[in-house]
């Protein structure tokens, strides 16, 4: 009898445009804390355990004095962690009605294995991040945020270098909630979004028991 098991718990993450060019492949850095308690909190069916918005941020790196990129140490730690700096969330929880378009959540089981995969799949659209900070005001009617697409700069620029899973928030903002729990962490060389050029993140968690 197996009295004692082994749970890890792996991410990596998978960024196209919408020509088919890898911008980034390459795997990921969990936050243990956080991710033990998403699982425990599912396992009891307390609130608050699924995966819900994916966050954009523009601090995991800088230019040092010699004019070299620094990458920032991932945050894995801390009841509160965050990105260095959040510009932008999209809700991937495709059980809520403010999903963004092309956005989900699934998971399957690898066979002839103990692995289960979680798959994310954030659709950053051309006309998303520009000037706006979260992926709510897709029409002209909507008043999620103040800009619609209607006010859409179309030559725009957004620049991210990190991103992060997270669960909701219980008060304040999509993009600086409280209650909310980091759940991973990943820092890159900055990646460039335009108003004309459309992304697709395919964020990955292989679960393993052993």
């Amino acid at each position: 009898m197996q009295e004692v098991i082994k749970t890890t718990v792996m991410g990596h993450v998978l960024i196209k445009d919408d020509l088919g060019n890898v911008l980034r492949d390459e795997f990921n850095a969990i936050h243990p804390k956080n991710m033990a308690t998403a699982i425990a909190r599912g396992l009891s069916n307390t609130t608050n355990y699924q995966i819900y918005k994916l966050k954009l941020g523009n601090q995991g790196t800088y230019i040092d004095s010699s004019q070299q990129i620094v990458f920032r140490p991932p945050n894995v730690s801390g009841d509160t962690a965050d990105l260095y700096n959040a510009t932008y969330v999209e809700v991937v929880d495709d059980d809520n009605a403010s999903v963004g378009s092309g956005n989900s959540v699934t998971f399957t089981n690898i066979p002839a294995s103990t692995n289960t995969r979680v798959i994310i799949t954030a659709v950053i659209s051309a006309n998303e991040a520009i000037n706006r900070p979260t992926d709510e005001a897709d029409s002209a009617t909507a008043t999620a945020d103040a800009n619609t697409d209607a006010t859409l700069d179309p030559d725009g620029e957004f620049f991210f270098d990190e991103l992060g899973l997270f669960t909701k928030e219980t008060s304040g903002t999509m993009l600086d909630g409280i209650g909310e729990m980091m759940l991973s962490h990943l820092i890159f060389s900055p990646i460039e979004h335009t108003g004309s050029r459309e992304l697709t993140i395919v964020y990955t968690l292989t679960i393993s028991v052993s």
